[in-house]
């Protein structure tokens, strides 16, 4: 049995600028960032934070599909609606990224990290991720949802059924408050929202490059089926791009496709 999200119990003791100043928890729906795309549409104001106990729908990168037993994870997206140019969007990857993992390190002491782009990963696998999605009309970004899920109370049982997946009761050997973590995740991204909007870009990019494990590793890089590699990650770009070194030295930037850490590293 689970304790339910409550939005009385998430936002108690929350002193947000701007993010979390409404909290909506429902039951099950497709996808929160689809729920809060019908949201903005309707002209829902900045700030607005949709919490799901279940997704029947819900999406990862590279079209991926979620999966959330009911309770068990944090599912959760924010609405943007700041003057960000487009090429600047993928700043909130970065400070989402940034506020899950610290999240989730506040409230667990886990070494909770981040692999190039998005992901949360722990000692034994993937505890999470994040999805921004935009509505750019003009030029101009109308408005931005940035969706993250955390795998949060996922026994080792159930972990068992979703390879390369790991939970932070799993690291923890205990299950964690889920209304803590979600009043811890939206005050982090309300305090990195405020620096991107004072235009400090340097310090999401910078904790963002910090938290990342996957620099001065041996990785491959997926592309679709295709797998290419070895490749060492020399280092990432403010525009998120991370950028591979050859075997010869030479180096080139990749903006798209997945990296995986080469367990023996060095070829």
């Amino acid at each position: 049995m689970y304790t339910p999200l409550s939005p009385e119990t998430i936002r108690r003791g929350l002193d947000n600028r701007l993010i979390g100043y409404r909290v909506v928890c429902l039951k099950s729906v497709g996808s929160t960032n689809d729920w809060l795309k019908a949201a903005a549409a309707e002209g829902a104001p900045e700030g607005l934070a949709v919490f799901a106990e279940e997704q029947s729908a819900g999406r990862g990168r590279l079209g991926r599909r979620w999966t959330a037993p009911m309770g068990c994870c944090l599912l959760c997206s924010v609405l943007f609606r700041s003057a960000f140019p487009p090429e600047r969007l993928f700043y909130l990857t970065m400070l989402g990224a940034c506020a899950a993992a610290g999240a989730a390190v506040e409230l667990t002491g886990l070494p909770v990290r981040l692999k190039w782009p998005n992901d949360l990963i722990s000692e034994r696998g993937k505890a999470g991720g994040v999805l921004t999605e935009s509505s750019i009309v003009d030029g101009h970004v109308e408005y931005a949802i940035l969706g993250i899920g955390i795998n949060v109370n996922l026994s080792r049982r159930a972990l068992a059924e979703i390879p390369g997946a790991d939970s932070l009761q799993a690291g923890l050997g205990r299950t964690v408050n889920r209304n803590r973590l979600a009043r811890s995740l939206l005050r982090g991204l309300d305090e990195r929202y405020a620096l991107l909007r004072d235009g400090q870009y340097d310090a999401i990019f910078s904790e963002w490059r910090e938290r990342l494990d996957t620099i001065g590793k041996w990785v491959d890089l997926h592309r679709g089926q295709i797998v290419e590699g070895p490749f060492f990650a020399r280092q990432v770009t403010e525009e998120g791009k991370l950028i591979l070194e050859n075997a010869d030295g030479s180096t080139f930037a990749v903006s798209a496709g997945e990296v995986s850490v080469r367990a023996t590293g060095r070829p």
